[in-house]
């Protein structure tokens, strides 16, 4: 009960107030089906409401947070995510996985044009993909409400996430990450709005580029782009305290194809 006591005294403290990340995400590990352990956090309402189910909002956390510690991932980029949430009214889920160096979201870095997503997700990406799965499946996650976002590392795969399961999610944040670009067809209906800076020298700028370029082109009418001019590799902070983007995130809803539409 300690950790419904922490979040319930978070949430009832003034927007102003500082949180800290480590005391809003409680740590949990996740099992596959061979066993693997892969540790994340997770940040939950306290005192759900009975059979009410929330938005879940998929963090995906860089390269220098890589490690089996489950403290690293929740210290860049996460903190400014969470006191924009905690400014909102309504509880949102949080899910931060955190990957190791040696098994990242993705196997290889789309950093050109001629880049395609190998055939089988990493275990990491498969366990940050079935962690969501099982908070649907256990009636705490909206199914049509489930949302991903990274940073650098995390940029590309939540690129990778929504590439590999496009009718999973209900929109995107991919900053300063890229994608597959032969499969922006896929995400042609999938609202994303993408963060980079100009004078990125981690991750080129062109990376977001051509998967904006390549949604648009695909038929993407909701795709939404912001560069920030002379601005270097760490955007992440500027774009989740930009006031509209968590109004817009949470206002997406998964769209569902008419019964007749399946057959």
């Amino acid at each position: 009960m300690r950790w419904g006591v922490l979040v319930a005294v978070a949430l009832a403290l003034p927007a102003g107030a500082q949180f800290s990340a480590d005391a809003l995400m409680a740590p949990y590990v996740h099992t596959n089906a061979t066993g693997s352990l892969f540790p994340y956090r997770a940040h939950i309402p306290a005192y759900p409401e009975a059979g009410r189910k929330y938005p879940l909002i998929l963090f995906l956390h860089g390269s220098g947070e890589c490690g089996t510690d489950n403290q690293r991932q929740i210290r860049v980029g996460l903190p400014t995510l969470l006191t924009a949430l905690l400014k909102r009214p309504g509880h949102v889920l949080v899910v931060a996985p955190q990957c190791e160096g040696t098994n990242r979201w993705t196997q290889l870095l789309a950093r050109g044009e001629t880049y395609r997503m190998e055939p089988q997700p990493t275990s990491a990406m498969e366990a940050a993909l079935a962690i969501c799965r099982r908070m649907v499946a256990e009636h705490q996650a909206d199914p049509d409400r489930l949302y991903v976002t990274g940073l650098s590392l995390g940029g590309f795969g939540a690129w990778e996430a929504v590439q590999r399961e496009p009718s999973l999610f209900a929109a995107a944040v991919p900053i300063c990450g890229g994608g597959d670009m032969s499969r922006a067809r896929e995400l042609r209906d999938l609202p994303i709005w993408v963060f980079h800076g100009t004078d990125d020298k981690n991750v080129s700028v062109e990376c977001s580029r051509r998967m904006v370029a390549a949604l648009r082109g695909a038929g993407n009418r909701t795709v939404s782009y912001t560069e920030y001019e002379r601005a270097t590799h760490n955007v992440w902070d500027r774009a989740y305290a930009t006031p509209a983007l968590l109004d817009w995130l949470l206002l997406q809803t998964r769209e569902r194809k008419s019964w007749w539409m399946i057959w």
